[in-house]
């Protein structure tokens, strides 16, 4: 094999290489595996073409795609301090596809078998999904048409349920158990009316609101209604391939998920739980049924804390409670899903008067040093029977008094006089009181940041007409009445606190506002939300200077003086609507601190109670005592 000793070799060639021809022997045998391997190609297509082609044919239409919509997790509620107010706990969602059963019967078995390990009836699961009523409770509702594409049928703890639908996947084809997030309410009943609540689609719902899906997570109250198009994020989508057994082949993801953005809010969740928890038990301990409060900042108008009582918890909505539960407080009388301190609408009884004062010096009808006597009374001449003359009562005989004495100790007679007139004063006129009231943002929304505000009621001849069509006669007495915050007027908690801190501000009138900015994925800010001016300059300086006098006497040496004892000045007046009812009157009280620069104003609202010094200005001491003491402080602490 030496190179050198073979005969012939070609030196130009790799030196040591070896050759050997090729034999006839293996020719022969590569072409007989070639032709074998063609007869085997060829045999197979003709089967498939010719013999099993219409069986596969038909088998490749049955295979079909379906898409498939992913939820996203919903944005966080966070506080100013950007502490978390709610939270997406794991949980369970089970949602069944009608198209992914392979025929109506099928689908039917997997109704039935669905709807007895979540142990209700399909009836039920019909009407939660909003299922067209003229499929009613027979056989139709077994047909997948009746259905919508994505049909939810439960969500919670249902481990048990989730086991055996995994475990037994060939009796559930189309059936869904996935993980997915429930909201909890860190707060719970102490932020229900704040936040609300959210739940599955409503009939209404999916009529009235484009894109909304039966096994949809929406907002259905509060902040989480408001914002649900910032929190609610955008559904993934995937393809799903499956054959006519409806067995998953393939599945492809086309758009990804978006999780819904975040909102900051002007909340204080330590303000809002010991303001809420506060109301509850005083309101509790006095035997009253209802109330509210609401913290406001008079120098932008954002709200620190909003509660309403009774409320509600709620997280019960997401984790399966139970339906005597939800019935229960659907029917309770007290009415826990209603949001007094927005929805409410209430005769405002004395605070009215510190608009009034400010009306009347602007309007020159007195000047703030004049004296009015108040004898316990107003007697307004009969001119048909001189001998029987109106008398307009006060709450007791205060004798002389100026506007500051007059809001101070609440003197009805005062009011009355520079409400209606009386003797050499004219008087306002219902007119002007009602264009000044407005002024001030009553008798309209304020435009806060949650549904379902009410705008109030300012009575005026035309309106008592209306509501009064028995005795449609506007009267001197009617204004008096309007004067002290009695009759129809009607004003809710939030306008209260928006012109209270218009007082205290020195007359700028603002938008409140919940939240402070929605923030992206990426912790960008997406939408500031600013604050707002309604209205600047409502009056003069000097003007709301004698108000703001008179409401710090009413804590100094008048009918809030309970108050006088915090470590900062306070100013307030308190306020007894009557309700028709003997000894139920709706206790009022308005504030604000500290007096020299006001940094926030509360309001709170007893209904049906005794009075505002004795059921309002006890839950305003505490909770001003609780931001002067604890917030406050941490804040000053924290920007040393």
């Amino acid at each position: 094999m030496d190179a050198i000793n073979v005969p012939g070799f070609r030196h130009e060639m790799q030196e040591g290489r070896i050759e050997r021809p090729i034999g006839r022997r293996f020719i022969l045998a590569f072409g007989g595996f070639v032709a074998a391997g063609l007869m085997v190609v060829t045999g197979r297509l003709i089967e498939l073409q010719l013999v099993r082609g219409q069986d596969l044919a038909e088998q490749a239409r049955a295979n079909k795609t379906y898409p498939i919509l992913i939820s996203p997790p919903r944005g966080i509620f966070y506080d100013r301090n950007h502490k978390p107010l709610v939270e997406n706990a794991p949980t369970f969602v089970i949602s069944l596809s009608p198209a992914l059963s392979p025929s109506d019967e099928a689908f039917g078995e997997v109704l039935g078998r669905l709807t007895a390990i979540l142990g209700e009836s399909i009836g039920e699961l019909a009407e939660a999904n909003g299922v067209r009523a003229e499929y009613a409770d027979g056989e139709e509702l077994l047909v997948r048409s009746a259905w919508p594409d994505e049909v939810f049928a439960a969500s919670g703890e249902l481990r048990t349920a989730v086991l055996e639908i995994k475990s037994r996947p060939d009796d559930f084809p189309g059936v869904s158990a996935v993980e997915a997030g429930r909201r909890q309410y860190i707060l719970g009943d102490l932020s229900s009316h704040l936040l609300g609540y959210v739940g599955r689609p409503s009939r209404e719902d999916l009529e009235n609101r484009p894109g909304v899906r039966s096994s949809d997570i929406i907002g259905k109250s509060g902040l989480e209604l408001w914002y649900e198009s910032a929190v609610r994020g955008r559904a993934g989508e995937k393809l799903m391939e499956v054959n006519a057994s409806g067995e998953v082949k393939r599945e492809r993801f086309i758009v990804k998920a978006a999780p819904g953005q975040d909102v900051v809010l002007e909340i204080d969740a330590g303000l809002q739980r010991f303001a809420a928890a506060t109301l509850e038990r005083h309101l509790k301990a006095l035997g009253r049924r209802a109330g509210a409060i609401l913290a406001v900042d008079p120098r932008d108008g954002a709200v620190r804390a909003l509660a309403s009582f009774p409320s509600f918890d709620p997280n019960l909505f997401g984790r399966g409670s139970p339906p005597e539960e939800l019935e229960r407080l659907l029917n309770d009388p007290a009415s826990p899903f209603f949001n007094r301190a927005v929805s409410g609408g209430y005769p405002s009884g004395s605070t009215i008067k510190p608009i009034l004062a400010a009306a009347a010096l602007e309007e020159n009808i007195i000047a703030p040093e004049r004296q009015i006597y108040d004898p316990g009374y107003l007697s307004v001449p009969n001119p048909f029977d001189p001998a029987r003359p109106t008398i307009y009562k006060d709450w007791k005989e205060l004798g002389w008094v100026d506007m500051r004495d007059a809001i101070a100790l609440s003197a009805n007679v005062y009011f009355y006089t520079i409400g209606g007139g009386h003797r050499d004063i004219r008087g306002l006129g219902i007119e002007r009181i009602k264009i000044w009231l407005e002024r001030f943002g009553w008798g309209r929304r304020a435009g806060i940041d949650l549904p379902g505000e009410y705008g109030g009621l300012i009575p005026d001849p035309e309106s008592k007409k209306i509501i009064r069509p028995q005795d449609p006669l506007w009267r001197i007495g009617d204004t008096y009445i309007t004067a002290i915050g009695q009759g129809d007027l009607q004003a809710t908690p939030l306008q209260l606190a928006m012109s209270t801190a218009a007082i205290a501000n020195g007359g700028t009138l603002w938008k409140p506002r919940l939240a402070k900015a929605v923030i992206g994925e990426d912790g960008v800010i997406t939408q500031g939300l600013p604050s707002q001016a309604i209205a600047v300059n409502l009056a003069s300086p000097e003007s709301l200077r004698v108000v703001r006098e008179g409401m710090r006497q009413a804590v100094s040496a008048g009918s809030a003086v309970a108050l006088n004892d915090m470590p900062i000045a306070v100013a307030g007046k308190t306020g007894t609507a009557q309700t028709g009812a003997y000894s139920k009157n709706h206790g009022w009280f308005i504030g604000f601190a500290p007096y020299e620069n006001p940094e926030i104003v509360i309001v709170v609202l007893v209904e049906e109670g005794t009075g505002g010094s004795t059921d309002a200005v006890p839950i305003a001491k505490e909770v001003l005592y609780y931001y002067f003491t604890a917030i406050r402080n941490a804040q000053l602490t924290a920007t040393e």
